[in-house]
């Protein structure tokens, strides 16, 4: 399967893992994950990176935390604030899934590195 291929039915890995996000764009940019883990975290689209934010977290073990337990703050267009310390990134959204995925937030607190 060529990549022209893949853009017109997706069925890459690629593809699927965006158009996976962009099902949870369609939740309410809510995470929908069948194993309950991560189930109706936050998601977060800034300067074209996507984000799950997961619960503030105060187990003190930040080593397992998503950006090493970093506390960020995101403004949601909306204007609803979420401030979080294990924030996960899917990476950057490939051009094709940016405008079923556009930015949603801004960070608006820069990371703090957290000692332990």
């Amino acid at each position: 399967m060529t990549s022209a291929q893949c853009c017109v039915d997706e069925t890459c890995y690629t593809c699927r893992y965006w158009r996976e996000k962009s099902e949870w764009a369609a939740n309410g940019d809510r995470v929908t994950d069948p194993s309950g883990i991560m189930n109706g975290a936050p998601v977060a689209r800034v300067d074209g990176q996507h984000f799950i934010l997961k619960p503030y977290d105060q187990t003190g073990d930040r080593q397992w935390l998503g950006f090493r337990g970093r506390e960020l703050t995101f403004r949601f267009n909306d204007g609803r604030e979420v401030v979080s310390n294990d924030v996960w990134s899917q990476g950057e959204i490939p051009t094709r899934f940016r405008e079923r995925l556009p930015d949603n937030a801004v960070i608006v607190s820069q990371p703090q590195e957290v000692t332990t």
